[in-house]
């Protein structure tokens, strides 16, 4: 089953703009604070070569914390439209 991850921090604008946008829409969503979980921030770093940079979008067959070779789209801080391309990829619809 496909799912939606955001790595983040609480404090971050951006974090925050896209929780409000899976919740306005109606997406389930998992909220993964790189800060606070130290697996989180290992995940983080493999998705941008060993540096820490969020918001990061994982939309796909992920299964705990992402990991290479997950069937899943990994999004850096992504555009409305391409953010919108991936959801509608893996069977998410705006509610």
């Amino acid at each position: 089953m496909a799912k939606v991850q955001i790595y983040g921090a609480d404090w971050c604008p951006l974090t925050l703009g896209f929780r409000k946008y899976f919740g306005v829409n109606q997406i389930p969503f998992e909220l993964l604070d790189v800060e606070k979980d130290p697996q989180a921030e290992e995940a983080d770093k493999a998705m941008n070569s060993g540096k820490l940079k969020f918001p990061m979008v994982v939309v796909g067959q992920v299964e705990g914390y992402w990991k290479p070779g997950d069937n899943a789209a990994v999004l850096k801080n992504p555009r409305l439209a391409e953010l919108e391309a991936a959801l509608g990829r893996y069977g998410f619809k705006k509610g």
